[in-house]
């Protein structure tokens, strides 16, 4: 029998909470970032609600992609929440329904506060929340396209803050939205290549499993490189010597890392990788946040 608590503990696992908190500060900084030039700043509760909307709608998404991967999870992950039975399938879609709502919720109250004609904030967390649903529930298994909706979902954060300040897309923002866009879809590749047994079992037509773990882990390093090279805009932005310093030893950091998975191929040492990665990006999205502000 598992207590309340427990399964609160585990319903806070379940939302991914570095990846939703890392999706909150990402689309925070974006709009921080696009409203630079602006002379009438939002107000805190502006950013707030919208790393709200961002956080809310990557916690049902990740919630939603266990509840599909199940039965996969038995074998790759077996001490997760739902394939352990900590949390039966009914109590996370019922959490994953709460958190869509939350998101929507944040949505509706961005668009009444900044008084804009067409309700954005609303539509891009019930679009995204819904794309990335049907990515876990179908889209998932065509392997290298699959991928590439995750990393889209973080570029949008971007994208849906310039378009909010902005009304267009500028060169900065964007930068920044295809640095983490490439880097996340190598970084799923990469996580790919830890789940080949399960997803080889279920039908699932990843990367790795069409191509081998080998061939799975240079696609990853090559996104990697590119995402690297959407940094050099950021980097050479007139910013104190710390922050290009900084983002360079991360971007160092990734690619060694990713050279070294395609030379071991060890599933520890990937799934280690792979968490560095989570903290690095998030890393890096503070240390950009920072140099607009300084």
């Amino acid at each position: 029998m598992v207590s309340y608590y427990e399964k609160l503990i585990q319903l806070f696992w379940l939302m991914r909470p570095l990846n939703s908190i890392t999706a909150g500060i990402a689309v925070i900084t974006a709009t921080f970032l696009a409203n630079s030039g602006n002379n009438s700043p939002f107000l805190i509760n502006v950013y707030l609600g919208m790393g709200f909307a961002a956080f809310f709608t990557t916690a049902q998404a990740m919630v939603h992609n266990d509840i599909v991967d199940i039965e996969a999870d038995k074998i790759n992950y077996p001490s997760r929440a739902l394939p352990s039975g900590k949390i039966s399938p009914i109590e996370a879609k019922l959490f994953a329904f709460i958190l869509f709502i939350f998101a929507c919720i944040a949505g509706i109250y961005i668009d009444a506060y900044i008084s804009i004609n067409f309700p954005i904030s609303l539509f891009w967390a019930f679009l995204n929340s819904i794309l990335l649903d049907i990515y876990n529930k179908w889209i998932k298994r065509s392997g290298l396209i699959g991928n590439l909706i995750v990393a889209y979902v973080v570029w949008a954060l971007f994208i849906y803050a310039d378009i909010v300040i902005n009304q267009r897309l500028t060169l900065l923002t964007q930068s920044i939205g295809l640095y983490a866009f490439f880097w996340n879809w190598g970084r799923e590749i990469f996580k790919d290549i830890m789940d080949i047994e399960g997803d080889r079992e279920f039908g699932l037509n990843t990367i790795p499993v069409r191509y081998g773990a080998k061939n799975g882990a240079y696609i990853g390093t090559f996104f990697i490189i590119i995402a690297i090279i959407w940094s050099i805009p950021i980097i050479l932005l007139p910013n104190p010597i710390m922050i290009p310093i900084l983002l360079i030893s991360i971007d160092f950091i990734i690619l060694y890392k990713s050279i070294q998975i395609i030379r071991k191929l060890e599933n520890e040492y990937i799934y280690k990788s792979k968490r560095l990665f989570m903290r690095l990006m998030f890393l890096a999205v503070i240390i950009i946040g920072l140099s607009n502000l300084i």
